[in-house]
């Protein structure tokens, strides 16, 4: 918990620096809302986010297509993200996020093998460099045919795997789309999971307490259960991004102590 008494927030950056475009002016906003960390942030803007305070919390690998789901991928795919991995590591960047790729007709039970073996090859290079593999799980209406569509997959992966150095960034948006629980799901997998995203549903804009997604009871119960990471605002803004930041910020704001 931060001094304004929320819970810890990131934001990321493909979402809302285009609205701003300004490196030190965006990252000072980021800041003066309460918010403590960036995601998947431009190498050439780490010197601006951490001059403003904020804490660089996840960079994505490449593979959210053709993906590790598929063992003809491994011998391009792994290279490149132990690459990754080094630099996460190189720029203290704790979460390197990893995908499936897509399905292309594959059977769950294939995906997940095959994804087992790719991020097998990757934990001594991830223990080396002191990064956690991220695993995300996506919504088949924004990313058709991604195979990793619901939480099963994930969980299952992460227990398959059975490396601290595996965990999966669990996004409430993507998963509240397929008709997970997310609250339930988070709750029985907590230690599963390294990161939260969140955004409303279905059109992916603010989080709100009480919409389609109901976060003012999904963020308590969450909490509650341990969860002590980032909450990662991850949500397309309308043309005042700032504004919708501090709505959404408002979300995560833990009720004041009685005197």
């Amino acid at each position: 918990m931060n001094g304004m008494g929320s819970f810890k927030l990131s934001a990321a950056d493909w979402c809302f620096y285009p609205k701003v475009g300004d490196p030190a002016r965006y990252y000072d906003t980021l800041k003066g809302l309460g918010i403590d960390g960036v995601e998947m942030v431009e190498p050439s803007r780490y010197a601006a986010a951490r001059s403003a305070g904020l804490r660089i919390v996840t960079m994505s690998s490449p593979g959210m297509t053709r993906g590790l789901n598929r063992l003809e991928h491994h011998a391009e795919l792994i290279p490149q993200i132990r690459d990754a991995i080094r630099q996460a590591g190189e720029n203290e960047i704790p979460i390197l996020i990893v995908f499936s790729g897509n399905r292309a007709g594959q059977s769950d039970a294939e995906g997940i093998e095959n994804c087992r073996r790719g991020l097998e090859a990757l934990l001594k290079d991830a223990e080396r460099a002191g990064v956690t593999l991220g695993f995300e799980m996506l919504n088949t209406r924004d990313h058709p045919d991604y195979q990793a569509d619901r939480g099963q997959f994930g969980f299952a992966l992460v227990e398959a795997v059975g490396s601290p150095r595996l965990k999966l960034v669990y996004d409430i948006y993507h998963m509240e789309s397929m008709g997970d629980d997310s609250a339930a799901d988070i709750v029985r997998h907590l230690s599963s999971i390294a990161h939260l995203h969140v955004a409303e549903r279905p059109r992916r804009s603010r989080p709100l307490a009480d919409g389609n997604i109901r976060h003012g009871r999904i963020v308590p119960a969450v909490a509650e259960a341990g969860y002590n990471g980032y909450w990662g605002l991850e949500f397309i803004p309308s043309e005042d991004a700032r504004s919708d930041l501090r709505e959404a910020a408002a979300v995560f704001r833990r009720p004041a102590a009685a005197p």
